[in-house]
């Protein structure tokens, strides 16, 4: 089973487009872009080698041999490792609320199992998200708040490779989407996912996307512990 993985990527605003025709180039299915400006501490931007300026947050779904193909790509062709180039990283996808949401990302190409795939890690926070179309980010809350959510974190983001998504789904799909992030406990993942899938998911205008990652630590969340 090919695994997959929530792919994130920053670069200077100026850089952006390069990166988004190297993943064009590399056959990236969906790539979600949201705008974003540097406020770490010049230390920690000088440490990153990423200067205090207007960025791009690059982010996809990608599998196994893609990233790896991605990240080689970074390195050897868009030059990462050069001062200012931007930073990468990958996070392991622990759970996947339908096939179709699967295959979508995949290209069809992971197996059955990843669904509702459970995690040993020990962590007991989880990060949902969810990419959904612009204007339907109170449809997702409140499906999620139904099953016990909190708050969420919105991103506005436009996403590109439309024409894939059409032939993959046989409907048009709208560029401008949002993606919200809502930290769960593992014990209300399933359920807020599946709430959201129903309410929110693929045959309603909000046409939501929804997995979730494993959160290895957090600050906080001492009071949503002992709620």
């Amino acid at each position: 089973m090919q695994n997959l993985y929530w792919y994130i990527m920053i670069s200077r605003r100026a850089d952006a487009q390069e990166f988004i025709d190297l993943c064009q180039k590399l056959e990236v299915p969906r790539l979600y872009c949201s705008l974003a400006h540097g406020t770490a501490k010049s230390q920690s931007l000088d440490l990153l080698g990423i200067e205090q300026s207007e960025k791009v947050v690059h982010q996809t779904v990608i599998t196994q041999n893609k990233m790896r193909e991605m990240t080689d790509a970074l390195e050897k062709e868009f030059q990462i490792d050069l001062p200012d180039r931007g930073i990468a990283l990958a996070i392991p996808l622990t759970s996947i609320a339908t096939k179709t949401t699967l295959d979508f990302f995949s290209g069809g190409h992971a197996e059955d199992e990843m669904t509702n795939k459970k995690t040993t890690d020990k962590s007991s926070m989880e990060l949902i998200v969810t990419i959904c179309n612009k204007g339907h980010t109170e449809d997702v809350m409140e499906a999620a708040r139904g099953a016990g959510a909190g708050g969420g974190t919105i991103l506005h983001a436009k996403g590109t490779g439309t024409e894939y998504a059409e032939k993959f789904f046989g409907i048009s799909i709208v560029d401008e989407k949002e993606i919200i992030y809502i930290v769960s406990s593992k014990e209300k993942r399933n359920a807020i996912m599946q709430a959201i899938t129903d309410h929110a998911g693929a045959g309603t205008k909000a046409h939501a996307l929804v997995f979730s990652l494993p959160v290895t630590e957090t600050a906080g969340f001492r009071l949503y512990g002992e709620a």
